[in-house]
């Protein structure tokens, strides 16, 4: 038997879809490691699948390009809505 515990794969599921914290969360939850110790075991597993991590990479920078898109829209509409309001 393995000294270190198994990520479940419901946290492999979340974490192939760049969901780092709620793998994180799975692992912690249904191991019942603490919160360093689920994180090091994900990160473990990364380091040794690079191109898992590089999918978590890329998807996570998907999710942040998303976000500062939308942020950007908000800030046209809102530029747009005072420009009104002025005029």
């Amino acid at each position: 038997m393995s000294s270190f515990p198994r990520i479940p794969p419901e946290a492999l599921n979340v974490l192939r879809e760049g969901q780092l914290i709620d793998a994180i969360k799975i692992t912690r939850e249904q191991t019942g490691l603490g919160l360093k110790e689920s994180k090091d075991l994900i990160d473990r597993y990364l380091q040794e699948h690079p191109q898992e991590q590089a999918h978590v990479q890329e998807q996570l920078a998907q999710k942040s390009r998303g976000g500062i898109k939308f942020i950007f829209f908000i800030i046209v509409i809102l530029a747009v809505l005072i420009w009104f309001v002025v005029k």
